[in-house]
């Protein structure tokens, strides 16, 4: 099937690499037919719904009909036949002076010529995005961007402030590129917001921190979602005998002074951390993190850098969030 995307423009390059990796996650077979600001076209044969369910940066997604220039779509609506009644809705990506209202209708009376128009129950709900062209397609799924957001750290019962947003935790969780009941690790667990996603999508989620009382607060949090992962206290250098072997790993580690560690440098606890990633995942096997920093995971021995998108969070953070590949 041929699907159109609505990604989230939060931090569009990360929105379009999370959405690339869960359709390859449930579907090797995966083709970019178009790319454009805010919008991304798939052929894959990943159930639209599963796709949808997985995502955390993404709005819509909708089987493609078609793209054209904008002059061209009343013509290109004129040979569309689907099922009615119908509902037309449209966006834009950006400030571009569009009547969103009158296009939606101008389209609707053109489509729903024969099978009428239900904006309250419709046969097909169409999507009209105009980006750098127009894009057409039928609402599959929609993406529940509010429950990431009743998940956010402050609603937690246990509270941490550096804690990752639920929807870029599920983004990190993606981009490992795990399939459903394989395991997933979290080295630095915190809050357990990596976790609550990745168990969420159907991962075996495995956490583990040097703090019990991260241990604790994860457990806390997971039970309050009504969730479950397998938590150790455990020094990163230790997960190899506490952990074993794992499907992947997804984390978001330490960004200060690392009091958890008896004063351990930033990066020797990130060069101490990789070896042990070394140890625990396969061949070719990937790390998803979070860093401040490229530097601290610059040359890492025994992985190669795959991909990196920046997103600012303020001043004196930016967010590098980076998949690395074992050799």
């Amino acid at each position: 099937m041929k699907v159109l995307l609505e990604l989230s423009m939060e931090c569009e390059p990360l929105s379009r690499s999370e959405a690339i990796a869960a359709a390859e996650t449930l579907d090797t077979k995966v083709r970019v037919l178009e790319q454009a600001p805010g919008v991304l076209v798939l052929e894959t044969d990943a159930d639209p719904e599963a796709l949808g369910r997985r995502l955390g940066l993404c709005h819509f997604i909708s089987e493609w009909y078609f793209s054209c220039p904008a002059d061209e779509l009343e013509q290109r609506a004129r040979e569309l036949y689907v099922e009615g009644p119908i509902r037309v809705r449209s966006t834009k990506v950006g400030n571009g002076k569009i009547d969103l209202a009158s296009v939606s209708r101008k389209v609707g009376g053109i489509v729903g010529r024969s099978g009428g128009v239900d904006l309250k129950s419709p046969a097909t709900d169409l999507r009209i995005v105009f980006s750098d062209s127009v894009h057409v397609g039928r609402v599959l799924w929609t993406v529940d961007r509010a429950s990431f957001e009743r998940r956010k750290n402050r609603f937690m019962p246990f509270f941490y402030p550096a804690s990752l947003h639920p929807k870029y935790a599920r983004a990190l969780v993606n981009l490992a590129r795990v399939r459903e009941d394989q395991s997933i690790l979290d080295p630095f667990c915190g809050t357990g917001a990596i976790l609550a996603e990745a168990a969420l999508v159907g991962l075996d989620p495995i956490g583990t921190d040097v703090s019990d009382k991260m241990i604790e607060g994860s457990r806390r949090n997971l039970s309050h979602l009504g969730l479950e992962a397998d938590l150790h206290a455990c020094d990163v250098g230790d997960i190899e005998r506490v952990v074993g072997p794992i499907s992947g790993i997804a984390t978001d580690p330490p960004y200060g002074k690392s009091t958890s560690t008896g004063g351990e440098g930033i990066p020797e606890l990130y060069s101490r951390s990789f070896e042990a990633f070394s140890e625990v995942l396969p061949k070719n096997g990937l790390v998803s993190i979070v860093v401040p920093k490229l530097s601290l995971i610059d040359g890492v021995a025994g992985f190669r850098l795959l991909e990196e998108h920046a997103l600012w969070v303020h001043r004196s953070l930016t967010r590098h969030f980076c998949v690395l590949k074992k050799s």
